[in-house]
């Protein structure tokens, strides 16, 4: 897989979350929290927020509370699996003016979390995406490129971080990066944007990535959302959350564009779910052949660094 193309991905979804669009599955103690709000059994605290009765008010300002609240809409607060669908529509903006749907992406991004305390957590990350076309919205491995008329071979992103990301008052940050580094991530804290809005809370943040990794146009912003009334309940690890952000990232490699002027602009949803059956089938399919039983494993038991690892070594950045 390209590097780049790694960067770019991984500048969005390193820092998952949810988006508002989705009302639908939010869970029995959201349905709980519409009963009590509609029969006026809520409590209200004066800084506009609600809460269940005999229910502690979400703290958002305690720097431990804010990371552990991110955790659990992003995450789990207990040791364990995490999954994300993710959904994209990638368009390809022309000069001066046209703005073309090229290709739809599927993804899922599997986290097994590991608690080191109460407010330091440990992700190990895997992303398995893949490129379908725009009108069948069916998986490809060949891309017909409208733009320069060549049939281009496409490849799936699959990106193991074997290392971990770590998720803690000092931000959110893959290890190998702060290995990479030291320096750069020296400062670095969790500055990841919350904000509560009736009763919905957002986290709004993007990852940190030396000026060598970004090739321009680069960008990303995501938003990740979660109810109030969930994250504020103590005998929950895990809450119902999804997201929604955009990319902004010049051609994929693969489509044979770079001396062309333009870019390329993603909208990226992600739905955290229970199952894998709640993937597309011909997503797993293609999931399964490519990568077998390692596509349920964690990557913290791969023998090898991940390419993200190898590729920073191959830099220079890592020690022998």
């Amino acid at each position: 897989m390209n590097a780049e193309c790694l960067m770019h991905r991984r500048q969005l979804l390193g820092m998952l979350g949810g988006s508002a669009v989705l009302a639908a599955g939010w869970g029995a103690d959201s349905d709980a929290y519409e009963a009590a709000r509609a029969g006026g059994r809520l409590a209200l605290h004066e800084d506009g927020t609600s809460s269940l009765p005999g229910e502690a008010a979400l703290d958002l300002d305690d720097p431990g509370s804010r990371v552990r609240a991110f955790v659990k809409t992003s995450g789990r607060l207990d040791a364990g699996r995490v999954i994300w669908a993710t959904r994209a529509e990638v368009y390809a903006f022309l000069p001066p003016d046209r703005l073309v749907p090229a290709v739809r992406v599927k993804g899922c991004e599997q986290q097994w979390i590991r608690p080191l305390s109460d407010t330091e957590f440990l992700s190990f990350d895997s992303l398995v995406s893949y490129y379908c076309d725009f009108e069948s919205d069916q998986v490809m491995r060949e891309f017909d490129n409208p733009f320069t008329g060549v049939r281009n071979a496409v490849r799936p992103n699959i990106s193991r971080m074997t290392e971990g990301r770590e998720i803690s008052p000092r931000g959110v940050v893959y290890r190998v990066m702060r290995r990479a580094y030291p320096e750069f991530y020296a400062e670095s804290d969790f500055d990841v944007v919350i904000r509560q809005v009736g009763d919905t809370v957002s986290f709004q943040g993007e990852n940190r990535w030396p000026d060598e990794f970004i090739r321009p146009p680069a960008g990303s912003k995501l938003s990740m959302f979660a109810r109030s009334a969930d994250l504020a309940d103590p005998d929950r690890s895990t809450v119902p959350a999804n997201f929604a952000g955009h990319v902004l990232m010049p051609f994929f490699p693969w489509m044979e564009m770079a001396d062309r002027p333009g870019h390329l602009l993603w909208h990226v949803q992600g739905y955290k779910i229970t199952s894998l059956e709640d993937l597309d089938e011909d997503y797993l399919a293609a999931a399964h052949a490519d990568l077998g039983d390692r596509f349920e494993q964690s990557p913290e038991f791969d023998s090898e660094p991940s390419r993200f690892a190898q590729r920073l070594k191959a830099m220079g950045r890592l020690p022998d």
